[in-house]
C-alpha cells in the first residue's frame, strides 16, 4: 500500500510525531523552564534556576553545551559537558540529567552519551520520574532504536510517580508508533486523568482519533488543545491542519490565512493553502499557491503529496503534459517511491499513452506488490492498448484471488468479447454467467452491467438457435430496462426464427 503522504505530511508538520523530539518539552517555553523539567525536587529547581540565571558553574556550562549541540558541534558540546561534570566530580545527578536532556532535545542521532549518563542518574535516584522519561526518549530516538527499553523506562517513571502525565503520554505515543491503538488510548486517557491540564495529551488524542477516522472526536480534542495551549502561530497551524484533515475547509482556510499573516514562511500553511484551494475546486488559486510554494521551498522541504497535488492542479488547469513533468521531477528525487509511478501511470492513461502507462505500472510493481485496484488499471491499460490476452491474464489474477468479486468476472467477459467479437466461440459466456450469478441479489445496484451481460447471453443463444435461453436473457433485460432496443430487437428476431 502506498503511504498516505498527504496525511503524513500534514500531521508531520502539525503534530508532535509519536514520542517525537518536538514533544520532549511539551508546551513549556523558555530555556530555563525546559531545563527545570530535568530536576525533580523544588529545592534542586531553585538551585539550578540560580545557576542558569548566572550562566556559570555546571548549569551554565551545560547550557553552552546544549547550544553547541543544536549547531551540531558535537566535540565542542562534549568539552562543555566534561567541564560541567568535572566541577561536581561526576557526582551531581542533576548535572547528568541536564546533560542527558540537552542531548535528547537537540535532535542528534547518537544518544549513547545521554543514555550512559541517564542510566547512572536513575540508578542512584529511582524516584526521579522525569529522568526515566528522558532515558526512555533517549532509547527511542537513538540511532539504534530500542522501543522495549524505552517502554520499560516510561514504566519506571510511572512507578516513581503514577500521576506523571508526560510518562503516560510517552507510553501512548509509543503504542501509536507500534499501531497498538487500544493500549495507546488507555495510556492517553491515563495521562488526562493524571493531569487534565497537560495540553500535549489532547494533541495526541486528536491525532489518534484522526487515524481512526473519528473526525468529530479528533476535532473536539484539537479544539481542547488550542484552548489550553499558547496562542502562537505554531499552535494555530496545528489547529488549521486538523481542520483541513477533517475536511472543514472553510474554517481551515480562515486559520491558514491567519497564520500566514503572522508567519508567512510557515511551510505547512503554505502547503495547505494550495491543498485547500484544490480540494474546494478553486483551481486557478490552487495553481497560484502551489507555484509559489514550489518556488519558495526546494525539494528538501517537499513531500510526495506536494508533487501529487501540483500534478492534479495542473490537470485541472488543462496542463496535463506539465503535470507529467512535475511527477517526473519528484520521481528523480525518490525513484523507488511507488507513488510517482502510480501517478505517472494514471496521467498517461488520461493522455491515452497506454504503452507509457503500462511501463509505469511495471515500474511500480517492481517496488510494491499490486493490489486489486492496481491490477484493474494495469489490465485496463492493456485492454485500451488492444492487448486483450494480456488484459485477460491480469484480470484472471483478480478473480483467482477474489473469486466472489463480481466485477473481476465482468472485466474478463469484456476482454473475451473483444477477443471474440462475432461471438462465434462464446469466450465471454462463462464470465458473464458468473457475473450474473454473483450479482443476482442486488439487481438494481448492478443494473447497467446486468443489461450488458444478459444482452450478450441472449445474442449468444440466438446464434445457437436456443430460443428458450435467448428468450430468458432478453426478458431479463426488459425487466431491468423495458425500453431496451437490443432486447426488443432480439425478441422480435426470435419470433421470426424457425
Amino acid at each position: 500500500m502506498i503511504k498516505n503522504w498527504k496525511t503524513y505530511g500534514v500531521l508531520a508538520a502539525a503534530f508532535f510525531t509519536a514520542a517525537g523530539a518536538s514533544a520532549h518539552n511539551g508546551l513549556r517555553s523558555g530555556k530555563i523552564e525546559q531545563q527545570l523539567t530535568s530536576i525533580q525536587s523544588p529545592q534542586d529547581q531553585l538551585v539550578f534556576a540560580s545557576y542558569a540565571v548566572q550562566d556559570n558553574s555546571a548549569a551554565g556550562l551545560v547550557k553552552q553545551g546544549r547550544a553547541a549541540l543544536e549547531q551540531n558541534k558535537l566535540a565542542e558540546a562534549q568539552q562543555f559537558f566534561d567541564k560541567a561534570l568535572a566541577l561536581s566530580k561526576s557526582k551531581d545527578n542533576n548535572v547528568k540529567i541536564m546533560i542527558g536532556e540537552a542531548y535528547v532535545s537537540s535532535g542528534v542521532k547518537d544518544l549513547s552519551p545521554a543514555i550512559k549518563l541517564l542510566e547512572e542518574a536513575t540508578s542512584k535516584d529511582t524516584k526521579n520520574a522525569n529522568a526515566f522519561v528522558l532515558l526512555g526518549d533517549a532509547y527511542l530516538h537513538n540511532k539504534t532504536v530500542d522501543g522495549g527499553r524505552a517502554m520499560a523506562s516510561y514504566d519506571k517513571a510511572l512507578a516513581a510517580d503514577g500521576k506523571f502525565a508526560k510518562a503516560h503520554l510517552r507510553k501512548g505515543q509509543l503504542y501509536v508508533q507500534s499501531r497498538n491503538f487500544t493500549q495507546a488510548k488507555e495510556a492517553l486517557d491515563a495521562a488526562v486523568a493524571a493531569d487534565p491540564n497537560y495540553a500535549p495529551t489532547y494533541l495526541e488524542l486528536a491525532e489518534l482519533y484522526y487515524r481512526a477516522e473519528q473526525y468529530p472526536k479528533s476535532s473536539e480534542y484539537i479544539k481542547k488543545y488550542v484552548s489550553m495551549a499558547e496562542n502562537t502561530p505554531e499552535t494555530r497551524a496545528k489547529y488549521a491542519s486538523i481542520l483541513y484533515l477533517t475536511k472543514d475547509y472553510t474554517n481551515a482556510m480562515t486559520e491558514i490565512q491567519s497564520v500566514l499573516k503572522s508567519d508567512p514562511n510557515n511551510i505547512a500553511m503554505n502547503r495547505l493553502l494550495a491543498y485547500n484551494y484544490y480540494d474546494t475546486k478553486q483551481y486557478d488559486k490552487a495553481l497560484e499557491a502551489i507555484t509559489a510554494y514550489f518556488n519558495k521551498y526546494d525539494e528538501a522541504k517537499r513531500i510526495p503529496s506536494d508533487y501529487e497535488y501540483y500534478a492534479n492542479i495542473l490537470v485541472e488547469n488543462k496542463k496535463p503534459q506539465e503535470a507529467v513533468a512535475v511527477i517526473e521531477q519528484g520521481k528523480k528525487l525518490d525513484p523507488k517511491n511507488p507513488l510517482y509511478d502510480d501517478l505517472l501511470a494514471k496521467q498517461y492513461l488520461s493522455l491515452k499513452n497506454y504503452p507509457k502507462a503500462i511501463e509505469s505500472y511495471k515500474a511500480k510493481f517492481a517496488t510494491t506488490p499490486p493490489n486489486n485496484t492496481d491490477l484493474f488499471y494495469y489490465g485496463y491499460a492493456h485492454e485500451l492498448n488492444d492487448d486483450f490476452k494480456t488484459a485477460d491474464s491480469v484480470y484472471t489474477i483478480i478473480t483467482t484471488k477474489n473469486p466472489t468479486y463480481a466485477y473481476g468476472h465482468f472485466w474478463r467477459a469484456r476482454v473475451n468479447y473483444s477477443l471474440d467479437p462475432e461471438t462465434k466461440a462464446g469466450l465471454a459466456k462463462p464470465h458473464y454467467e458468473e457475473f450474473i450469478k454473483l450479482t443476482s441479489g442486488d439487481k438494481e445496484k448492478y443494473k447497467k452491467d446486468l443489461i450488458t451481460a444478459n444482452n450478450y447471453l441472449g445474442y449468444y443463444y440466438y446464434l445457437k438457435k436456443d430460443k428458450a435461453n435467448a428468450t430468458k436473457h432478453w426478458q431479463e433485460v426488459k425487466a431491468l430496462d423495458p425500453a431496451n432496443a437490443d432486447a426488443t430487437n432480439g425478441l422480435n428476431g426470435l419470433k421470426a426464427m424457425k
